[in-house]
């Protein structure tokens, strides 16, 4: 088995989430599962004139957004608790230090911002269609 760097783990969570690459680098099972969800809506955008107001969009960020949950999730999980489960087999240990706090900070001020606007599309779109059909 190989040592996994749990800000590594975090920085591809925040990186590449919806792809599963950190589930990948972790070793984890149903790693596939954010890569079929983007997968699956992304045809569904090519051509669509208004795609951020597509329900495939809204879909799409599930993935997303769930990747940089985890990367906060995994940059401030205690070393020891990250080592028993990802470096179990593994002599050598993680020491973060200031990689893992720079991953959570990016992870959050990025992931709250593409949360903060796809939340503010959604409310958009469900108005705009309500108010449209209203007429």
């Amino acid at each position: 088995m190989n040592f996994r760097h749990k800000a590594l783990a975090a920085l591809l969570a925040a990186a590449a989430g919806a792809l599963g690459a950190h589930r990948i680098y972790l070793g984890q099972r149903l790693w596939w599962l954010p890569l079929a969800v983007s997968l699956t809506m992304l045809p569904l955008l090519v051509g669509v004139r208004n795609w951020y107001q597509s329900p495939a969009f809204f879909v799409l960020m599930i993935p997303v957004i769930a990747g940089f949950i985890e990367a906060l999730v995994i940059a401030l999980t205690p070393d020891e608790r990250f080592d028993a489960r990802f470096n179990a087999h593994v002599e050598r240990r993680n020491r973060s230090g200031w990689d893992a706090v720079l991953v959570a900070i990016a992870a959050l001020m990025v992931g709250a911002t593409i949360l903060m606007t796809t939340i503010a599309l959604l409310f958009q779109t469900y108005f705009e269609h309500t108010l449209g059909m209203a007429r």
